[in-house]
């Protein structure tokens, strides 16, 4: 048998070069490190937004790096090797020997953990951004007023990503895109201050809050008080009671009318807005379930719905913010 000329390198010394082995150096660092912080926010006894941004998304992101370098620095060797000394010998496995078969069990074991810390790290990442803490804390600076909010609020069980992401992958990608405009806003300092209302790009209330909330079912009257105290000397109470007419608009549970006579259920609303807030209406058009189409505009818009949004009228444009509800001083 011929062996191969000496002066020709094995395939492992093509990760004999400065940049794969920092490639190598830092890849087993960072999962050192993330299994040492998965085992720090296993044991921790409150949630930590920032080990989970260390855990599920630092260190996977450092382990890519270190791999990208560790073949980036190979495939140069190989370049540099191939131009000065001839194409490496080929790789040969034979099984029947015993250096073979220890190499192929440490290169099994390998990718079989390689292909658990990615299963982990990839689980663990996709629930960690959608967690209340990720959402209220990691952002401290820019979302605490909305986190407190949240907190106090009817909605206080619901997980942010619920109502702002909802279910299924396109929502999903198309948030974290969105996110990554939001993370250069909060380090540029260019976000603005209140975050307004209402929420640009929201998803259709049909595919979030009817998840939870029936819109069929027939409500009536509610009734409800309202205690306040006048300017006088004496701060005298002064109470208001209202009777709100809710209603409903299916005629199968109950009389059609009342505010939620606007819902999805029997009537399709749209109208244009003139102003970010959509408090200025110019134009509604009105569809019940008949299909009879009736159009308001005001004496001096034009005809044409050339260039302007069109908007459904869904839930969210009455209430607006369900679970970030900011009182008045007085109200408090």
């Amino acid at each position: 048998m011929n062996s191969a000329p000496a002066s020709t390198p094995r395939l492992a010394s093509v990760f004999r070069n400065w940049l794969s082995l920092i490639g190598l150096t830092i890849l087993v660092g960072s999962v050192f490190s993330f299994f040492l912080l998965l085992l720090l926010d296993a044991m921790a006894h409150f949630a930590n937004p920032y080990i989970g941004i260390l855990t599920y998304l630092v260190a996977p992101m450092f382990f890519l790096l270190g791999l990208c370098l560790a073949l980036f620095g190979a495939w140069l060797r190989r370049r540099q090797v191939a131009k000065t000394s001839g194409p490496l010998a080929p790789l040969r496995i034979d099984l029947t020997r015993p250096r073979d078969r220890k190499l192929a069990a440490v290169f099994l074991v390998g990718s079989v953990g390689f292909l658990l810390v990615s299963a982990i790290g990839s689980y663990q990442t996709y629930h960690f951004t959608e967690s209340v803490s990720f959402c209220g804390q990691a952002c401290h600076g820019v979302m605490k007023p909305e986190l407190i909010t949240y907190l106090h609020s009817p909605h206080a069980r619901v997980a942010c990503a619920e109502c702002h992401i909802g279910k299924g992958a396109k929502w999903y990608v198309r948030s974290k895109l969105s996110g990554t405009y939001q993370v250069y806003a909060t380090m540029a300092e260019k976000y603005p201050r209140p975050i307004p209302t209402p929420v640009r790009n929201l998803r259709p209330a049909q595919e979030t809050c009817e998840e939870c909330h029936w819109p069929k079912k027939f409500v009536g009257n509610l009734e409800r008080t309202y205690s306040y105290f006048l300017g006088d000397e004496k701060n005298t109470p002064f109470t208001l009671r209202m009777l709100l007419n809710v209603g409903g608009a299916d005629p199968t549970h109950g009389p059609v009318g009342g505010i939620h006579w606007h819902m999805n259920v029997g009537n399709k609303i749209e109208y244009i807005a003139s102003d970010e807030a959509r408090q200025k209406i110019p134009w509604i058009r009105v569809t019940d379930a008949q299909g009879v189409v009736t159009e308001y505009r005001v004496p001096r818009f034009t005809n044409s719905l050339e260039g302007v949004e069109v908007r459904r009228m869904d839930c969210m444009d009455c209430h607006n913010r369900p679970a970030h509800r900011y009182q008045t001083p007085n109200s408090a």
